[in-house]
């Protein structure tokens, strides 16, 4: 204290009152200003969560020179085209109208006064005040406005373009400094309050401070113009068109030694004591612990300048920019890119290596995650696309690529361990399962392989019994192996394949992935119909689809948290669901299952999770869940989720529609006997997950509890009746709690006849008229008892005898209607089915053939197609009679049909031809069926059609691979036949 006592007397004695005040007051601020320390800041600028908004989102003007937030929680920004106000979800423009009092639309500076007020400055000396939602006009000033600041007591300080500073009292009063009155410029650009009540001024050839009513140059500032002005660090900044400057002691000094001689545009310290720096044609800058940080237009900027930079209450920094507006906040989900140092975008495959490492599989390369930084120098395989990793139990890592087989990667060096040519079916390896003894299991495209390295390769297709050769996920429980194909399930116990049907699931096929919980007994599989639950100790299988409430059918993942929820990775997005939820559906106990849904909104660069190779998500060693996707690998933390979930959004009654027409809000408002219909738009103004909030309502006096109303900010109200109601509205992000009610007090007023003199009138009227009523009714019913009495005997007599001559009318026509409704079942049957061998007919067949064939196309399944042809059919005809060949064609119809799935279908092409559809079958499957149908024909006894006959059978095979048209198919189907033909007749040929 004396220290500082003695320097403020030396600076008086030695330079006067006038040259010394400002010296004096800066050294009381560094002396009284005793902030908290500073806390660092959490993420990289790369790792925000980046958004923007220009005129095609609802902004009026894509210049957005000023931010400001009104304690109500509502975003307003500044713009040429009049200033909008931000809700989270729509803008609502104020420009020059009746309600503004403003002089003109544009709209150049704003500021949250002391008092809750905010201040609009702008074009043609425009200004206004807006407090809890209500505007009031004040004069303008005599230029445009560039800067408005409000202090405590109640002033509005106003820097304008050309027309100097104004001071405008609460009592109407205004002053006015310009040149003669000692600015250096009339121009002013920034206004900064500090702790001793005294004014910082920018102006357009350098600094001023303001005291008491007095005005001091300040000496050795920069002279150039000021844009802005903060207090970081306890020290002053000032940002210039040359550069960033701070004060120490009487001196200014170069902030930044980087941004020297860059043009610096605003400031602002955040709430971690950070210092955001904006330019006129470099973007942003920060300075943090992590240095210095850059983010330009080619990091997603709409624009290099930066007009102004805010953070709000949920601690996001809104960036006004020349090009339209542009958010950094933190988000659910981090994402890292290519931007990061991946070395692409597209991620396939992810694994948590026990060395606490991430290995990351992209199209092009193997990254490695570490002590949270990517080693961008340590990318392996940058030529391939990266389809599956694993880790042996020596730590070792195995990736399987998408056209060069499987790698190495051990003791810090890469090799190819094995492709196609050392014995895999398929270069394409989507999963790998290595074995504790060494062993690995490899799903490829065209198959599994079994390697051992004291062995040959093994290798298993749809031939030895796997449901289909496109492998794409494995796992070992005990000493059974369970393989994912692109057809279903199939396990390997004690060397042999057996399929797990998975059809009767909602016709589920794919199964993308396996997830086991050992102590719960519990197998899940993502599938393209859903989540599957698979019990291991009763073999009982539930599925968890659309019908329990799933926004979509397809999942490729299934991870679980540390927090009792499963994480499903999609095309559309990243679901969580509670454990004990799901299993409440499986189990039939609930019918609807809850869900978070999170996207692009929530920080993932792209929604799409990949699928089809494994592991694509991992749960890793500090908890959080790594996705692959189709831009970078995204992560979440499960824990962070409760701080999103803190916030709670403050709730607004926006508009109140009476018979679609707007009213003034207003604590009570009442409504006319005519209004039939009330709607009430409210919003809670949360920023970081607008989409998300949720609602909830009650209007007192008719609901008898809250409704929930999810995501919908709507409640709409018909014919209520005359009383008093109170509204209320709350808002809440998910797993939050519910905010302050916002509340409006509805009277509905009676029209005449709802008084209650009119209904007490009424009430005596009703009865007295119903006693005559009554009595009158009596009396009329009595002399009407005996007139009945005689009209109802001869009319029953009457009706007596049409009744039996209905009955007898109506048995005939039932005996008819039963005769023809069987004319039509037999004509329907013999229109779609051959009538002697009992099989699909021609026209029949036709129809499964284009609904199959369309069928293969669009879900990239083969189908085969075969012509059966008996030989020498006419020699059976003219030998032994028509009768024979009849009885022939039987006999045959029954061996293909006991040669037929479900799926099949089997048809009379024509005389002795006949045609086999099949569905879902390689060529491989399809020649081993027709072969042993074409041996149990050739073997059949006709010696009860006619001694010394026999009979053969030629086919041709066909499959729709690569064919556009089922008219192709039956093309190559009927060449092969002609093909078992020319080469000698009863055999099997393939196009």
């Amino acid at each position: 204290m004396a220290l500082m006592l003695f320097c403020i007397k030396f600076t008086k004695s030695k330079l006067g009152k006038s040259s010394s005040f400002y010296i004096t007051a800066f050294l009381l601020s560094l002396f009284f200003a005793l902030p908290l320390p500073a806390t660092a800041a959490t993420a990289t600028l790369a790792d925000y969560f980046r958004e923007s908004w220009s005129t095609r989102q609802g902004l009026p003007h894509n210049t957005i020179n000023s931010i400001s937030q009104t304690p109500d929680g509502y975003l307003w920004f500044a713009t040429w085209e009049g200033v909008a106000r931000y809700n989270g979800r729509e803008f609502k423009v104020f420009g020059r109208e009746q309600q503004t009092g403003l002089p003109d639309s544009g709209i150049r500076a704003l500021h949250l006064d002391p008092k809750g007020r905010l201040l609009l400055g702008g074009s043609r000396g425009g200004l206004a005040l807006v407090q809890e939602q209500q505007w009031r006009p004040v004069d303008a000033v005599s230029a445009l406005v560039n800067e408005v600041r409000g202090d405590a007591q109640g002033q509005l300080w106003v820097g304008t373009e050309g027309g100097g500073l104004f001071c405008l009292q609460a009592n109407g009063s205004r002053q006015q400094w310009t040149r003669n009155e000692g600015l250096p410029s009339n121009t002013i650009y920034s206004l900064l309050h500090d702790q001793q009540g005294g004014l910082w001024i920018g102006t357009a050839e350098g600094l001023v401070y303001l005291h008491d009513g007095k005005l001091t140059q300040v000496a050795n500032s920069p002279k150039s113009p000021v844009f802005a002005l903060a207090f970081y660090n306890n020290q002053l900044h000032v940002a210039t068109e040359r550069g960033l400057y701070r004060q120490e002691a009487e001196h200014f000094v170069v902030a930044q030694q980087e941004l020297q001689q860059t043009a610096i545009s605003k400031l602002l310290v955040d709430h971690h004591g950070d210092l955001w720096i904006g330019t006129v044609e470099e973007g942003i800058f920060r300075s943090s612990n992590y240095g210095l940080e850059q983010l330009t237009a080619k990091h997603g900027m709409p624009n290099n300048r930066v007009l102004a930079i805010y953070e709000d209450n949920e601690h996001s920094i809104w960036l006004g920019t020349n090009g339209g507006l542009f958010r950094l906040r933190d988000a659910p989900f981090s994402t890292l890119s290519s931007e990061q140092g991946l070395p692409d975008n597209f991620v396939r495959t992810v694994l948590q290596h026990s060395d606490g490492g991430i290995w990351i599989g992209t199209a092009r390369g193997v990254a490695r995650y570490l002590h949270d930084e990517l080693l961008t120098e340590h990318n392996l395989l940058p030529e391939q696309s990266i389809l599956s990793l694993a880790e042996t139990d020596t730590g070792d890592v195995l990736i399987g690529t998408y056209s060069s087989g499987v790698f190495l990667f051990s003791s810090g060096k890469l090799t190819k361990l094995l492709d196609r040519d050392s014995g895999l079916l398929s270069n394409e390896v989507r999963a790998i399962l290595p074995l504790p003894d060494g062993s690995i299991w490899l799903g490829t495209a065209q198959g599994l392989n079994y390697y051992h390295p004291e062995q040959q390769i093994q290798s298993y297709t749809t031939r030895d019994g796997l449901t289909a050769d496109f492998v794409v996920a494995l796992h070992k429980i005990d000493d059974v192996l369970w393989v994912g194909t692109g057809t279903g399930v199939t396990r390997l116990v004690k060397g042999a394949f057996e399929p797990l049907k998975l059809s009767h699931l909602d016709q589920a096929e794919y199964a993308f992935d396996f997830y086991e919980q050992t102590e719960q007994k519990l197998l899940w599989l993502a599938t393209d119909r859903g989540l599957v639950r698979y019990r291991l100790d009763t073999a009982e299988l539930s599925l968890i689809g659309r019908k329990a409430g799933l926004p979509f059918d397809k999942i490729f993942q299934v991870q679980a948290d540390l927090h009792g929820n499963f994480w499903l990775s999609s095309n559309r997005g990243i679901l969580r669901i509670s454990q004990q939820d799901a299993n409440a559906v499986a189990e039939g106990k609930v019918a609807f299952l809850d869900y978070d849904l999170y996207g692009e909104s929530d920080g993932m660069l792209s929604a799409q999770a990949n699928g089809g190779s494994n592991p694509a998500a991992i749960l890793a060693q500090d908890g959080a869940l790594w996705f692959a996707t189709a831009s970078g690998v995204s992560r979440v933390q499960p824990k962070r989720l409760a701080a999103f979930a803190e916030a709670t959004p403050p709730v607004v009654l926006e508009a109140l529609l009476v018979n679609g027409v707007a009213q003034k809000i207003d604590d009570s408002i009442e409504l006319q006997p005519d209004s039939d219909r009330v709607e009430l738009h409210f919003a809670g103004l949360g920023f970081v997950m607008p989409g998300r909030i949720r609602y909830r309502s009650q209007l007192i006096g008719f609901d008898a509890n809250w409704l929930d109303r999810g995501q919908q900010n709507f409640a709409e109200y018909t014919n209520l009746a005359p009383g008093r109601y109170e509204f209320q509205v709350q808002a809440a992000n998910p797993g939050g709690q519910w905010s302050k009610a916002a509340r409006i007090e509805l009277i509905k007023h009676p029209y005449w006849w709802q008084t209650r003199n009119f209904q007490w009138l009424s009430a005596f009227s009703s009865i007295a008229l119903i006693v005559l009523l009554v009595y009158w009714r009596i009396s009329s019913l009595r002399h009407s008892e005996q007139r009945l009495k005689r009209q109802v005997a001869e009319k029953t007599a009457e009706l007596q005898q049409k009744a039996n001559s209905l009955l007898a009318a109506d048995t005939e026509k039932s005996l008819l209607l039963e005769q023809l409704h069987q004319q039509t079942l037999a004509l329907a049957l013999q229109a779609r089915q051959d009538g002697l061998t009992g099989l699909a007919n021609r026209r029949a067949f036709d129809e499964v053939l284009s609904k199959e064939f369309s069928r293969s196309q669009r879900l990239k399944q083969p189908l085969v197609f075969a012509f059966i042809d008996i030989d020498h059919f006419k020699k059976i005809n003219d030998t032994w009679s028509h009768n024979a060949g009849d009885l022939a064609l039987v006999a045959i119809a029954e061996k293909i049909r006991q040669h037929s799935r479900s799926v099949d279908c089997a048809a009379r092409w024509g005389g002795e031809e006949f045609a086999l559809l099949m569905p879902s079958t390689s060529m491989e499957q399809a020649q081993l069926v027709c072969e042993r149908l074409r041996q149990e024909i050739m073997a059949l006894d006709w010696q009860d059609i006619a001694p010394d006959i026999s009979i053969t059978v030629s086919i041709g095979l066909a499959i729709s691979d690569e064919l556009t048209d089922a008219k192709q198919l039956l093309f190559l189907a009927d060449q092969a036949l002609y093909q078992a033909k020319q080469q000698g007749r009863n055999r099997v040929c393939a196009a």
